[in-house]
């Protein structure tokens, strides 16, 4: 695997008590910095949601997963 490369399996490593994990979580197993994330976020890359209005971004393990594979799948081609 390429460095720097995400293995999805660090997706599941992550805590299993939910579907919707933190910005830091996905940080963590995206392997960015925190303003990497909320770049992405910002420019509408990576899907992401607050729950309550001025709250705290928080991402669908499912949508990242799949924004993974997306992304894994295109540096391949």
């Amino acid at each position: 695997m390429p460095h720097g490369a995400v293995q999805l399996d660090n997706l599941d490593d992550t805590e299993k008590t939910t579907d919707v994990i933190s910005v830091s979580e996905a940080c963590r197993v995206l392997g960015v910095h925190r303003n990497t994330l909320y770049r992405l976020i910002r420019d509408e890359d990576l899907p992401a949601f607050k729950m309550t209005r001025g709250g705290r971004w928080r991402l669908r393990r499912a949508d990242l997963r799949d924004w993974l594979e997306d992304k894994q799948g295109a540096r391949r081609s």
